[in-house]
C-alpha cells in the first residue's frame, strides 16, 4: 500500500464513526425527547422540604451543617457547581416564590444575596461566582419568636 491509500484509509476510519450516529443511530423521534426531559426531577430537596436545589449544584458534606431539634430546624447547605450565577439567582426567585418564601431583600454582581423569609424562619441565599465554578450557600434560621422552643432557664427563674 502506498503512504497516500494509508492516509485516506486513516482518515476514514477517524470519520467513519463520528459520522455513525447521524446515520446509524437512533431515530430522530428519540433525541428531543431525551434533551427536553428536563422536570422537576432536575432538582432535589435536600435536609429542607421547602428549599429546591438544581441538581447542577453539588452539596459540600463537608463544609454543611444542619441542627435539629424538637420545634426547630436550621443551618447551612453548602454546594458547589459550573452554573451561571444569574440564571441560578433566577431559579431561586422562582422557586422559592413556589414554596411559600417572600423576597425580602437583595444584593446582586460578583456576589448575589438573596434573603427571604416566611413567619417563622429566614432564608438567605448567597451565591459566589469564581472563574471556575459558582458557590452556593443556603442559611437557614428560625425567627426569634417563629419557632416554639422551651423557655430558659433563665427565664423561668425571672417569672418565678
Amino acid at each position: 500500500m502506498t503512504s497516500k491509500t494509508l492516509l485516506c484509509l486513516f482518515f476514514l476510519l477517524i470519520l467513519l464513526p463520528a459520522c455513525s450516529t447521524k446515520f446509524f443511530g437512533s431515530s430522530a423521534e428519540e433525541q428531543p425527547v431525551q434533551e427536553t426531559q428536563k422536570t422537576e426531577s432536575s432538582s432535589y430537596y435536600y435536609d429542607f422540604d421547602d428549599i429546591l436545589v438544581p441538581r447542577d449544584m453539588k452539596l459540600q458534606p463537608k463544609l454543611s451543617f444542619v441542627f435539629e431539634g424538637p420545634h426547630v430546624k436550621a443551618g447551612v447547605l453548602v454546594f458547589k457547581g459550573r452554573v451561571d450565577s444569574v440564571s441560578l439567582s433566577n431559579y431561586f426567585i422562582n422557586n422559592m416564590l413556589k414554596d411559600g418564601w417572600q423576597l425580602s431583600s437583595s444584593f446582586k454582581y460578583r456576589r448575589t444575596i438573596l434573603v427571604f423569609t416566611k413567619p417563622d424562619r429566614d432564608c438567605i441565599i448567597n451565591i459566589i461566582d469564581d472563574r471556575l465554578s459558582t458557590s452556593l450557600e443556603i442559611w437557614i434560621a428560625p425567627k426569634e419568636g417563629g419557632a416554639v422552643t422551651s423557655p430558659s432557664r433563665l427565664e423561668r427563674t425571672l417569672t418565678q
